[in-house]
């Protein structure tokens, strides 16, 4: 598993470096040593390897099956999905909220731009809101094993290509759906690509964005920073625990080439995602569905919630809350939204 951004991580410690952190004056002086080493180790790989192509990057993740863990590890976890996310789409999943709001179904013909390994485009044919879908990606290994998994489940409606969705001209009217879901932040052309999305798109056709829409390259503010390490600070040390048995410590921000060196697309145009959206489109749904906190104090976490223990979903539950305040309050905007759009008429309404 990949290190999360912003953590000072490594292999299991030796003993003399458990000798280091066990000792009171030493120990902050050994993790902040470590996690300097970590942030320079990165930003010589930035320097080092600029050029690593995305799609290079997205075909290692395919290969290592880390694709998503990094950003949106608190979303592959399905106690804070049930608990957390779906009430907040009117006690619905994702498919349910958008076979409740694009109907009739099944649709004719959908696409999912960015599709990585697939399961969007799966699941819009197996819950019957589209009767044939297409994926489009830039990594080949990627593409072909969504193919694959799509071949070897039996869903023969299901096509992939390759293709890079900021260069491509997609065909007009030829969609009732096109999907981005969590691949959108990564393109700089986001202009281009909702122009292309809005000409694909037939009469009455929906764009439905699932995305990350946080600061750009993960540069949050520091009060975010703060929050999120005075939650770390409060769960017990067995929630702490990494999945290579660390245990997590002090959440440092990532810089821009920390960002970078894993990914050069990584939260590239995050904060352009919203507003060029809604320049483009009318927006029909919108559910902004927090993350400022979960998505970073749960990553690299998740496995050590156990749903039946009751003082694990306690801390669950009180992080949410925490998170709800802060959104209520306005002290820091969502950093996720899902949002159902629609063409705009000639009026622009």
């Amino acid at each position: 598993m990949t290190t999360p951004l912003g953590e000072s991580s490594g292999r299991p410690t030796s003993r003399l470096r458990e000798a280091l952190r066990g000792i009171p004056v030493l120990a902050p002086l050994y993790r902040a040593g470590r996690q300097q080493w970590w942030r320079l180790r990165d930003a010589a790989r930035a320097a080092l390897f600029p050029k690593r192509s995305v799609a290079a990057v997205w075909d290692e993740a395919t290969r290592t099956g880390t694709a998503g863990e990094r950003a949106r590890a608190w979303l592959s976890c399905d106690q804070v999905l049930e608990d957390y996310v779906y009430p907040q789409l009117g006690g619905v999943n994702w498919y349910g909220f958008i076979h409740r709001h694009c109907g009739p179904h099944p649709l004719d013909l959908g696409l999912s731009v960015c599709c990585g390994e697939g399961a969007v485009e799966r699941n819009l044919v197996r819950t019957g809101i589209c009767r044939a879908c297409e994926g489009m990606d830039i990594s080949p290994e990627a593409v072909a094993y969504s193919r694959d998994l799509a071949q070897r489940s039996g869903l023969s409606t299901i096509t992939y290509r390759i293709g890079d969705v900021e260069k491509e001209k997609l065909e007009p009217a030829r969609y009732d759906l096109v999907v981005g879901w969590m691949g959108l932040h990564h393109l700089t052309k986001l202009g281009r690509v909702f122009s292309q999305v809005e000409r694909a798109l037939r009469p009455g056709g929906a764009f439905i964005v699932n995305e990350y829409i946080g600061p750009a390259r993960f540069q949050m503010p520091a009060l975010q920073v703060e929050l999120i390490n005075e939650w770390l600070r409060q769960l017990p040390e067995e929630l702490r625990l990494t999945v290579s048995g660390q245990v997590r410590g002090v959440f440092v921000r990532p810089t821009v080439a920390e960002v970078v060196a894993r990914d050069p697309s990584e939260a590239v145009s995050s904060d352009r995602v919203l507003p060029e959206l809604q320049e483009r489109f009318a927006i029909a749904q919108r559910v902004d569905y927090g993350g400022v906190l979960l998505q970073w104090v749960l990553a690299d976490l998740t496995q050590n919630f156990d749903p039946g223990n009751a003082e694990h979903r306690a801390w669950l539950q009180r992080l949410y809350e925490a998170e709800r305040e802060v959104l209520r309050s306005g002290t820091l905007a969502s950093d996720f939204t899902f949002i159902i759009a629609r063409k705009r008429d000639r009026e622009g309404v």
